[in-house]
C-alpha cells in the first residue's frame, strides 16, 4: 500500500539517509561506494520524479587518500524554496564544514568551504530554519574536545557564526560521549546526547553511556538548564519537542536474550517530559508474540499530525527494516516489519521525512538504497 517503493543502485555498502521534497519530485541523498575518474567516491544525490524513476545522479567525496577524504551525504530545504548538502572536507588532515547550494536538477549555485569550523559528520548535522538564515548543530572534528557546534549561516550564506558548546566544561564532566539531537523553540535549542560521567575500574573505556539533555538559549549562547534523564540502560538517538512536551526517542537495554543468539534485546523506547525536564510518561515497543523476539535499533523519529512516526532496523537471524506508528498517549497504531533481498540481506531504515498532504518518506537500505513514500 505503499505510494512508492523503489531500490536504486547495487547492494554494498549503499543506503539513503537524507532527502528533501521538490516541485515535480524528490532530491535523496546517502551512500554509495563507485569508482570514477581514478577517484573512490563515497557519496552521490538523485533526482527522482514522483513515480521513481531517475532524472540524474552526481557522485561526490572522496575516499581513497584519508588526509583528503571528504563526504557529502545529506540534503535539506532552506527558505525559499531552496536546497543545501552539509558534510566534510580535509585540509591537511583536518575536516571542515563543507556546504553546497543546488537546485532542484541537481545545479551547484554555491560551493563553500568553512574552514573556521571543524565538523565530524559521523552523526548528520541538524538543520533548523529561522527568518534571517538557519542553524546548523554538528559535531566538533576534535573528538577529544566533545563539543557540538552551534553554527548560524545567513540566507544569502554569506554571515556566519558559530558557538561551541563543550561537554568536558561545567556544567559537563564527560569521559566520552556518544551521538545526538536537537530541536528549537522559541529561540531555544533543546539537545540530548548520550555522555559517560564516570569511569571506574570496571569501565575503564568509558562506555556507560547516560542520556543527558540541555537548553541552549540562542540569543545569550548560554546553556539555561540540564539534566541526567536516564542510566545506561537506555540509549537516545532522537529528541522531538512538540506541544509543550519533549520526546526522547531511544532503545531501552533488557537482560533477556535471543533465544540460542549470545546477544540482549533491546526494545525501541520513548521517554516523554515536559519543559521543566520532569519525566510525564514513557512506553515501549515491543513486538507481538506471532512476529517473535527481536533486538531493535532506533533510528529517527517525526511527529506528523499528533502522531508519531518512527524507523529503524530489527534483528532476528537477519536485519530487518521497521516502521512504528503511535498515538501520543502511546498507543501503537501500526507496525511494519519489512525484508528486501535474501534472508541475510542488510535492511533498516535510518530516515523519515514528512512531505506534503501528510505524507512521509522512509529512507535507508535494501538491495541498495531503499525509497519509500507513504
Amino acid at each position: 500500500d505503499f505510494k512508492l517503493n523503489i531500490s536504486y543502485f547495487p547492494v554494498d555498502n549503499n543506503f539513503a539517509k537524507a532527502g528533501v521534497e521538490t516541485n515535480d519530485g524528490y532530491l535523496v541523498a546517502g551512500q554509495n561506494f563507485v569508482e570514477e575518474d581514478n577517484t573512490q567516491r563515497n557519496s552521490a544525490i538523485i533526482k527522482i520524479d514522483k513515480s521513481g524513476k531517475l532524472i540524474k545522479k552526481t557522485t561526490l567525496g572522496e575516499n581513497k587518500d584519508y588526509t583528503k577524504e571528504s563526504f557529502m551525504k545529506t540534503v535539506y530545504s532552506i527558505n525559499n524554496n531552496r536546497f543545501i548538502q552539509l558534510g566534510s572536507k580535509k585540509i591537511d588532515d583536518r575536516a571542515y564544514l563543507w556546504l553546497r547550494e543546488i537546485n532542484e536538477n541537481l545545479d551547484v549555485l554555491q560551493d563553500k568551504l568553512f574552514e573556521s569550523i571543524s565538523v565530524s559528520v559521523m552523526h548528520d548535522p541538524m538543520v533548523f530554519n529561522t527568518k534571517d538564515g538557519f542553524y546548523v548543530i554538528s559535531e566538533s572534528g576534535f573528538y577529544r574536545d566533545l563539543e557540538l557546534n552551534v553554527t548560524f549561516i545567513s540566507n544569502d550564506l554569506q554571515k556566519i557564526e558559530n558557538h561551541r558548546i563543550s561537554y568536558i566544561e561545567p556544567p559537563f564532566d564527560f569521559y566520552n560521549k556518544f551521538s545526538f539531537s536537537a530541536s528549537m523553540v522559541n529561540n531555544k535549542l533543546y539537545i540530548t546526547t548520550n555522555g559517560v560521567d564516570e569511569r571506574d575500574k570496571e569501565n575503564i573505556y568509558a562506555t556507560k553511556y547516560k542520556t543527558y539533555i540541555l537548553e541552549y538559549d540562542l540569543s545569550t549562547h548560554k546553556i539555561t538548564r540540564h539534566k541526567k534523564i536516564s542510566e545506561s540502560d537506555f540509549l537516545s538517538g532522537k529528541v522531538i519537542v512538540h506541544k509543550d512536551l519533549i520526546y526522547v526517542l531511544g532503545v531501552k537495554y533488557t537482560e533477556e536474550q535471543l533465544t540460542d543468539k549470545k546477544i540482549n534485546i533491546r526494545n525501541t523506547m520513548v521517554k516523554v517530559f515536559n519543559m521543566n525536564f520532569e519525566k510525564v510518561k514513557e512506553f515501549t515497543y515491543v513486538p507481538s508474540a506471532d512476529k517473535g523476539k527481536f533486538t531493535q535499533s532506533f533510528y529517527d523519529g517525526v511527529i506528523v499530525n499528533d502522531e508519531l512516526h518512527l524507523v529503524g532496523e530489527m534483528y532476528q537471524n537477519g536485519t530487518f527494516s521497521v516502521y512504528l506508528k503511535f498515538d501520543l498517549t502511546g498507543k501503537l497504531l501500526e507496525d511494519r516489519i519489512l525484508k528486501y533481498g535474501s534472508r541475510y540481506a542488510e535492511n533498516r531504515l535510518i530516515k523519515i521525512v514528512p512531505l506534503k498532504n501528510n505524507e512521509l518518506m522512509l529512507l535507508g537500505k535494501g538491495e541498495g538504497w531503499r525509497v519509500i513514500v507513504k
